[in-house]
């Protein structure tokens, strides 16, 4: 993976770490601000928007290995 990956695996990870605290602080009754929804959905986006750069930028690799290991998996089925 490239660097640009890396950067986007982070941004969606702290992104998702933050929404996380979000829902700790507001346990157990989860009644968010407005404030905090604001904030919940700008995480959200910056989550989902990461995610889905890297998966489209390597859509092509990632089914190739799971189509891999589906055969790995076939050919040990076999013995």
């Amino acid at each position: 993976m490239d660097e640009a990956t890396i950067n986007r695996t982070k941004a969606a990870i702290n992104a998702l770490i933050d929404i996380e605290q979000l829902w700790i602080e507001n346990t157990p009754n989860y009644n968010l601000s407005t404030q905090e929804l604001v904030v919940l959905k700008k995480r959200l986006e910056r989550a989902m928007e990461n995610i889905s750069k890297i998966y489209e930028e390597h859509r092509a690799k990632l089914q190739a290995a799971e189509e891999e290991v589906k055969k790995m998996h076939e050919g040990k089925k076999r013995k």
